[in-house]
């Protein structure tokens, strides 16, 4: 399966190079229109912030408006700043901006001090900044940073320690659903001893012209395993069929292993000495797994973290919209309250489409 990796990993590295562009454009995917639409609307969103925080400096008319440029006769106000920011793009990227704002504020008091994000967000960034494939493609670094929504490595530092922070809080919040029931549960149907097997995969091709259709390789899947239940060994099958298979022994493998999900199952329903009794289907194509020997079940105090990861990952499948439940109690924990009702109606549309 190693040999199938490989191969596999190397058509993706191909793919991605030819998409660059995309790869770049989406690699702050959840933020990059918060980031762009606060560089779009910076003067105004400053102007407006200091009409805000700072309204002394602004003088103050007899109607209880606040003047901050005049033209000829036209005096624009904070209020129409206000009521611009918020019809922008019908409303919906201003509002990312006070939502990133909101989650931002929040997430610094969850993680005050937060170097390590920071140091993680700072190695992703810079790595992909001096990387010369994006490098050859944009011709510089201030171009990357532009495709990124940003226009200082600073900036896209920041916008990466919070989606890393949303991240954690999101783990930690799914981690705190797990209960001891449910681990313990887990621990008896689902972990083993570390497995040994080896395999033989009948690969199936791209193209049926140059390799074996997925039914053709399901078939011939199918009449190794019969040759193998009438006697036929190992080795002879290897031996007969080595133009149209792989196989491998793939070494000890832990309960939660990261082989697909078809094949971890087999090998832990498989006795030890065993072979598949029908084909097993992966995005490789169909193997015929032999179980060689499985070790001693750890103790539930050693692969207790390992097993809460696992459930973890469960529940994220299974509900799709935890994350978005999970800050949404996160901001009402922290007390969130819209005085503006345009970002409220704003804020409950965005809940219900996600």
């Amino acid at each position: 399966m190693a040999k199938e990796n490989n191969t596999k990993n190397n058509e993706n590295y191909r793919k991605e190079n030819k998409e660059l562009a995309n790869k770049v454009f989406n690699v702050v995917e959840d933020n990059r229109k918060t980031i762009i639409v606060g560089i779009v609307c910076f003067l105004l969103a400053t102007l407006l912030f200091r009409c805000i925080l700072w309204p002394d400096r602004i003088a103050t008319l007899k109607d209880g408006t606040q003047p901050v440029v005049t033209i000829g006769d036209k005096i624009i106000t904070a209020d129409d700043m206000y009521d611009s920011l918020r019809k922008y793009s019908d409303g919906d990227l201003a509002f990312s901006v006070v939502l990133n704002e909101i989650d931002k504020t929040v997430l610094e008091k969850i993680y005050p001090d937060d170097k390590e994000s920071y140091d993680k967000a700072k190695k992703e960034v810079d790595a992909i900044l001096t990387n010369k494939d994006y490098l050859n493609y944009y011709g510089s670094e201030k171009n990357i940073l532009y495709q990124m929504g940003v226009t200082t490595r600073e900036e896209a530092y920041q916008a990466y320690k919070l989606n890393i922070q949303k991240t954690n809080y999101y783990n930690d919040y799914v981690e705190s659903m797990i209960t001891e029931s449910e681990i313990e549960k887990y621990y008896k149907n689902s972990v083993t001893g570390d497995i040994n097997t080896k395999h033989i995969l009948v690969n199936v091709s791209d193209d049926s012209s140059e390799g074996l259709s997925d039914a053709d390789a399901k078939k011939m899947a199918e009449e190794i395993i019969k040759k193998l239940n009438k006697g036929t060994s190992w080795e002879d099958v290897i031996k007969e069929y080595k133009d149209n298979i792989t196989t491998e022994e793939l070494g000890y493998q832990a309960f939660n292993s990261n082989f697909e999900e078809a094949y971890l199952k087999e090998m832990k329903a498989l006795k030890v000495g065993t072979y598949s009794k029908t084909p097993v289907k992966t995005s490789y194509g169909y193997h015929i797994v032999y179980k060689i020997d499985e070790k001693e079940k750890p103790k539930l105090e050693d692969v207790k973290d390992a097993i809460i990861e696992e459930l973890a990952i469960e529940k994220k499948n299974k509900d799709t919209s935890l994350e978005s439940k999970a800050l949404k109690d996160m901001r009402e924990k922290y007390g969130l309250a819209f005085s503006d009702t345009t970002y409220e109606d704003k804020y409950n549309e965005y809940l219900k489409s996600n």
